[in-house]
């Protein structure tokens, strides 16, 4: 095929006990249609067969490296590999997803037109553990923006890919509370840059029993699966607000909007936040319930 670009695409693979689906996620990364690809993979202190499976592909493919680090969980896993990526354009990985294999050459295609930092993220194909497609296909459009990122994440860290710029501000601005490290590169690129929200999707993104979200049935089965997710977050939310506040500043709207947020602990502030338009999320269902927790004081 020749390679089609020379800019050069590092891929961020973060992997823990991951001996199950490791072969097949790299050998989706090995047959991308980008040529100029490394893969830079950092093992968060797996002790199944994970380390052995990257020493065999490593050995064999020179475009793969690992190194093993200690168990500091996902988000702190790829802010390493981040201060140590140097590419053209980064992509964060998952062990257990399978990639079609025009991922990259779609995502890069896209970021190229953008001048400053910027961060391309896509649709998801569900699938079940034998690769099987799910009923239940997400093909909606999203809205990006700051005002969204404050309290959703509509970027799937396997579907993200960046340029260096957004990259550089990222590996510089490590945050102690990220509630996880595609949450805040969205968060960062919001602020800084362009996001862009591809709705076709790229990738084969296993579901296993424990993350299907909203598996209760019915609407009020949907309410109370999303209400409890957001509860969830309580409490993270906050620290990762507080966190960006402290490493991004200098745009005043958009600081008022993360002091706004933030200031949602007292009732005045609370009632400001539920009435703020430019505060949202992307589903109307999601919307509400979010204002009323705000409203009682579950969201913080």
């Amino acid at each position: 095929m020749g390679t089609m670009g020379q800019e050069k695409v590092q891929v961020l693979l973060s992997t823990y006990q991951g001996e199950q689906y490791l072969a097949e996620q790299l050998d989706s990364l090995l047959g991308q249609t980008w040529k100029n690809l490394e893969i830079l993979v950092r093992d968060d202190g797996s002790r199944d067969n994970t380390q052995q499976i990257l020493e065999d592909y490593s050995q064999k493919y020179s475009q793969i490296t690992y190194y093993a680090g200690k168990n500091v969980g996902v988000a702190n896993s790829f802010f390493d590999l981040l201060q140590k990526s140097d590419a053209d354009y980064v992509a964060f990985c998952d062990q257990d997803d399978v990639w079609l294999e025009k991922k990259i050459e779609v995502a890069v295609r896209r970021l190229k037109k953008e001048t400053g930092p910027a961060l391309y993220c896509s649709n998801k194909i569900l699938v079940d553990r034998q690769l099987r497609r799910l009923k239940k296909q997400d093909k909606a459009q999203r809205r990006p923006g700051f005002g969204n990122a404050v309290v959703e994440c509509i970027c799937t860290g396997c579907t993200a890919v960046m340029n260096r710029e957004l990259a550089k501000i990222l590996a510089a601005k490590v945050p102690e509370h990220a509630i996880l490290h595609d949450w805040w590169a969205y968060l960062a690129a919001a602020y800084t840059g362009k996001v862009i929200f591809d709705r076709r999707a790229y990738i084969l993104y296993r579901q296993h029993g424990k993350n299907v979200v909203g598996a209760k049935g019915g609407f009020w089965g949907a309410v109370q699966s999303k209400a409890a997710y957001l509860k969830n977050n309580k409490g993270k939310l906050k620290g990762q607000l507080a966190d960006f506040s402290k490493l991004y500043h200098g745009d005043r709207e958009k600081d008022a909007l993360v002091a706004k947020v933030l200031a949602a602990e007292t009732i005045p502030g609370r009632i400001k936040v539920v009435w703020n338009r430019k505060i949202y999320r992307q589903s109307v269902l999601d919307e509400l319930i979010m204002r009323i927790l705000f409203l009682i004081g579950k969201m913080l």
